[in-house]
């Protein structure tokens, strides 16, 4: 009975070590990112994933873009009122590695009206956003 005792007090105290070496700045928090910040990296992916459609040789080297895109928007710390978006944006990426070409045929999310018009905004200003239309495409 002791030794079950000390095994579960060993696991509580290497969780809580755990826990304490996840919480020392290594991810930041989410939901606390600025606009700016976040669409440079909307902006540098769609491009270069635009890039990879026009001048990739197969399937695998647009999924490699896509691949990027995702994992650097799932890194990235959205605003506040852009972490749902942010998610589903993330799942619309992952779903296109199975057929990267989808990404051409198939809309991706967008965000809800009030951030969306924020960003589109902010796009004519973003040197990322080459052709910043990402956000405002549909805008009125």
């Amino acid at each position: 009975m002791m030794g079950v005792r000390r095994l579960g007090i060993a696991c509580l105290v290497l969780l809580g070590l755990v826990a304490v070496g996840c919480s020392r700045g290594e991810t930041p928090p989410r939901g606390t990112g600025n606009d700016e910040d976040y669409l440079r990296a909307v902006c540098a992916g769609i491009d270069r994933v635009s890039d990879a459609l026009v001048s990739a040789s197969s399937a695998n080297e647009i999924a490699a873009a896509i691949e990027e895109f995702a994992d650097t928007m799932r890194a990235i710390n959205p605003p506040p009122d852009l972490t749902e978006y942010n998610r589903q944006f993330v799942a619309y990426l992952d779903a296109a590695l199975k057929d990267p070409t989808s990404v051409v045929t198939t809309a991706p999310p967008l965000p809800p009206d009030g951030p969306r018009r924020r960003l589109a905004q902010l796009e004519p200003g973003i040197a990322e956003c080459r052709e910043p239309t990402f956000f405002s495409r549909g805008l009125e």
